[in-house]
């Protein structure tokens, strides 16, 4: 007779208890693992991290391998930054199944804002809330995986699948020396993956938009601010151009997503001149005028087209004005991820969570994006994202609900012994 998705299993049953029990512990490993600092950019502290985390999957009886990005791998993923090596980990419950089930997350942390009035990295806690950069994005996440790990260990319990765990450099800059390269390189195994974020509370995460980051330049003629006509200024050339690249909006307002969420997430969005500058002087006519472009993929789009559409933006513009000299470079660009909502492994979720919650878990997308491109596009695996609930990511005051932490713990073990009803 098929169990009802809302049914706690037996041996989940069992792994949620322990996690109660494991409270103390598993707040005290978070403390300590937000306490090892992994700003990036540039990249601090990612061999001391991985051997943190290591050390406690050794307890596991777990072997985990902590594998350096080579030098020549590494220089071209991220330029400039050859004194921080990049370094990601994986580790292997080997249960002698046939297929392997992953969790993986980032452990790299953003800097820290300026509006911080206690040490970011010397975590604390105050209403069920364990505060400090990193706590939320996302080492609470990726701890709360490990525990769901020792947790089933603890209470006898043996999943259907093995257990893989991969935590990841450079999530916050792209991922591309992190999951990207374990991904390209065959390190991992896994047939499906769960992502520990890009989903929370009641939301399952399916999708992710993609991004597209352009440094436009304009170029100009310097000259004395006393004969503006001696000169070319480029920050009055740069004008038309940015108005030119906002009629693409027209364009986005009529597209949406199949995949659901929030409402603005569900269209391509351009934001112009997070970034902008130019000239030197006051009296001098700028000769380069800088901006950035923001640029946001939904699903259905692709990163070749985006490109391509921008660039033919650029060209009208230039043909319009043909004096408009202008250089454009790329500091990031990331597709988007997506899994087919009818995907085996969105089932097992939807389960898991409802035997955790007693509720029925909403498929979204996340108007940010996340590594799952890398699983889903490049790996081929079918992911879902999620994680434990927060606030303040990528701001002052960063928290993680202890209650959503432990809850998180108890979805991702439920996820573990769930997989033997995928065929």
């Amino acid at each position: 007779m098929p169990r009802k998705p809302s049914q706690r299993l037996p041996q989940a049953a069992a792994a949620h208890a322990r996690l109660d029990a494991l409270r103390k512990e598993l707040l005290k490993f978070t403390t300590e693992f937000v306490a090892i600092d992994t700003t990036n950019p540039p990249g601090r502290n990612y061999l001391p991290c991985c051997e943190f985390l290591a050390a406690k999957l050794k307890t596991l009886g777990l072997k985990p391998q902590i594998l350096r990005v080579p030098p020549h791998d590494q220089a071209p993923l991220v330029p400039g930054l050859d004194d921080y090596p990049r370094y990601n980990l994986v580790a292997r419950w080997d249960v002698g199944a046939k297929r392997t089930l992953l969790f993986t997350g980032h452990y790299d942390v953003v800097p820290a804002t300026s509006g911080w009035k206690t040490d970011p990295f010397k975590a604390y806690v105050k209403q069920e809330k364990l505060y400090g950069r990193g706590t939320s994005d996302m080492k609470g996440c990726d701890a709360a995986a490990i525990f769901a790990v020792q947790a089933l260990q603890e209470s006898g319990q043996t999943p259907p699948w093995n257990v893989e765990l991969a935590f990841t450099a450079d999530e916050e800059t792209g991922g591309y020396a992190g999951l990207g390269w374990l991904v390209k390189s065959g390190a991992l195994k896994a047939d499906r993956a769960v992502l520990l974020e890009g989903g929370s509370g009641e939301n399952l995460g399916i999708a992710h938009r993609g991004v597209l980051w352009l440094e436009v330049t304009v170029h100009g003629k310097a000259g004395h601010a006393a004969n503006p006509k001696n000169g070319i200024n480029a920050l009055e050339k740069a004008l038309p151009l940015i108005r030119r690249l906002k009629r693409l909006e027209r364009a986005y307002a009529s597209r949406r997503s199949a995949y659901l969420g929030a409402k603005h997430a569900r269209r391509p969005t351009l934001m112009i001149g997070g970034v902008c500058g130019g000239g030197g002087k006051i009296n001098t006519i700028p000769d380069a005028f800088t901006f950035s472009i923001d640029r946001r993929l939904i699903p259905e789009d692709r990163l070749s087209d985006v490109k391509r559409e921008l660039a033919e933006a650029i060209k009208d513009a230039q043909r319009e004005d043909p004096d408009l000299k202008v250089s454009v470079k790329y500091p990031l660009y990331v597709e988007s991820g997506h899994t087919a909502p009818d995907e085996p492994v969105v089932a097992t979720a939807l389960e898991a969570y409802r035997a955790v919650s007693g509720k029925r878990a909403k498929l979204r997308m996340t108007g940010g994006f996340t590594d799952m491109h890398f699983l889903t596009r490049d790996g081929k695996i079918p992911s879902v994202g999620y994680g434990a609930q927060g606030g303040g990511a990528h701001s002052d005051l960063e928290f993680l609900n202890l209650a959503s932490q432990v809850q998180t713990a108890k979805f991702y073990a439920e996820m573990a012994v769930r997989t033997q009803g995928e065929r």
